[in-house]
């Protein structure tokens, strides 16, 4: 080979070297970009997971918070389950929250930590101090004007000493009317480093303060609920226990206007039995003598007939039977009367409770009538037209109150005499009864105000002013409707609707 040829294959392969050596350049540097290009990609896959992670951990927090903020039972209970999730979900933060009043005084105070950061025992006392040099007056007109979340050097609101703390974030938490005024709450939390701050959690953080305080205006706004039902409550065992008062007073009220006619009534039978019985004992006295030869030994027996027949026509015998059988007949019924008179005076005046029962409504008018019967005795008259039967659901001894009200007043709206009808009609499920009078009516500027408590037209002593206004309350625990028609000059109508009892 010559060396024309030599340094023609020498230049056929440097030509192919070059080209192999480019071509591994450019591989290379596709290699490398390619590289570049994955790295770039895995960077960017990872912060992206970091920030999906970061938007879970801020997600999970809003989500969690909400959860666990409606579940509290108070006010104190929701702000111990804000400083804890806080405390989890921020970094290197120390929780505290205070409230503050009008008058610049602390009303509550709670914090949360995580234990593992100093002694537990020792950092209540580091917040002691941060409080303790806290400036009240600044933190309150902050929170006051609504402001956002802030951050601080701790000096500027607290010329607290001797602490590991430099920076502190205040976080508005509500601004509520209290009775002293207004109070506000704050959560304070302290940094001992400003690196530790992570401000998208704190963006995070000021983004739930709207979804708390809708929390706590509910919170607040159950708690008073629940208080004023309290109130009420008792305000109504108060109303009941004063109506109950009322309603005995009423009824004693009654039985004093009532004492003298149903003394009448009862010493009355009383005084006849007792005179029946002094004539009785004669009459066993005389009894005695007829049938005395019965014991004597000296007469046979012939002579003891002969002897007690000549008693017997002597002493009239056929008249002291006849007439002894009337007398303990008579007697009976006296008794008999007087025992009708103090068993409805026993249930007209012993305390009732409140529970209906199936009742004739015409036992309960005729016990009413016995009671008041010596008001009616002389100058009245008492007509009844009532249905065969009249049941309802009610309770007897209060209805009872009732028409002895009705029918007391109907008299003394006839001083000088009259007649009381008493009627009872079906009307489809209802039982009317209307209570009628003749008296001197009711002045048409006063019917708006009869059932109205203590109003009374009658002389000062006369009445309490309660009769109607008690029975107009019975009358709506049986869920009855009361109408009233009078004209002057002519009498005065009650008309009382009861549901029939099935």
């Amino acid at each position: 080979m010559d060396n024309n040829e030599a340094e023609a294959k020498v230049a056929a392969l440097e030509r192919i070297l070059e080209r192999e050596r480019l071509a591994r350049k450019e591989a290379e540097k596709q290699l490398e970009d390619y590289t570049r290009e994955l790295y770039q990609q895995e960077e960017a896959v990872n912060h992206t997971q970091q920030e999906v992670a970061s938007q879970q951990g801020q997600l999970e927090f809003l989500t969690g918070l909400l959860a666990e903020t409606w579940r509290q039972p108070n006010l104190q209970k929701i702000v111990a389950n804000y400083l804890e999730r806080t405390n989890n979900f921020m970094s290197n933060a120390h929780n505290l929250f205070v409230e503050i009043h009008a008058d610049l005084s602390f009303h509550q105070f709670q914090y949360y930590c995580q234990a593992s950061k100093q002694q537990s025992e020792i950092l209540p006392e580091q917040y002691k101090v941060v409080l303790s040099q806290l400036n009240r007056n600044k933190l309150y007109q902050y929170v006051s004007s609504e402001s956002e979340s802030q951050m601080y050097e701790l000096g500027e609101i607290s010329k607290a000493p001797n602490t590991n703390f430099e920076y502190s974030v205040m976080v508005p938490l509500y601004n509520l009317d209290v009775p002293s005024g207004k109070a506000v709450g704050i959560a304070i939390l302290l940094y001992e480093s400003q690196d530790d701050i992570n401000i998208v959690k704190l963006q995070t953080l000021e983004s739930s303060r709207s979804m708390l305080a809708v929390a706590i205006e509910r919170k607040r706004a159950e708690e008073a609920l629940q208080e004023r039902l309290v109130e009420l409550e008792t305000s109504n065992k108060m109303l009941e226990q004063t109506q109950q008062q009322l309603l005995q007073q009423e009824k004693l009220a009654s039985l004093g206007q009532l004492a003298a006619g149903v003394a009448h009534e009862i010493n009355n039978p009383i005084g006849f039995v007792l005179s029946n019985l002094d004539t009785m004992r004669d009459y066993f006295s005389d009894f005695s003598e007829i049938i005395a030869p019965l014991n004597n030994a000296e007469l046979n027996s012939e002579s003891k007939v002969d002897n007690m027949l000549s008693q017997w026509q002597t002493l009239d015998g056929d008249f002291l039977l006849s007439d002894s059988e009337e007398i303990l007949v008579a007697s009976v019924q006296g008794l008999i009367r007087v025992k009708d008179i103090v068993s409805d005076l026993s249930t007209f005046s012993r305390m009732d409770n409140d529970e209906l029962d199936s009742i004739d409504l015409n036992v309960v008018i005729e016990k009413s009538l016995n009671v008041v019967s010596n008001e009616f005795k002389y100058h009245h008259q008492v007509v009844k037209d009532l249905l065969p039967e009249a049941n309802i659901l009610g309770n007897a001894g209060k209805l009872q109150q009732v028409f002895i009200n009705l029918f007391v007043n109907a008299k003394h709206a006839m001083p000088e005499g009259g007649t009381l009808t008493i009627s009872s009609k079906k009307d489809r499920n209802k039982i009317v009864v209307t209570v009628k009078d003749e008296g001197h009516g009711i002045d048409p500027s006063h019917l708006a105000d009869i059932f109205t408590p203590f109003f009374t037209t009658k002389a000062p002593g006369e009445g309490t002013g309660l009769g109607l206004a008690i029975s107009y309350s019975i009358l709506q625990q049986h869920n009855a409707k009361v109408t009233v028609n009078s004209e002057l000059g002519v009498g005065t109508e009650f008309e009382i609707a009861f549901f029939e009892s099935l």
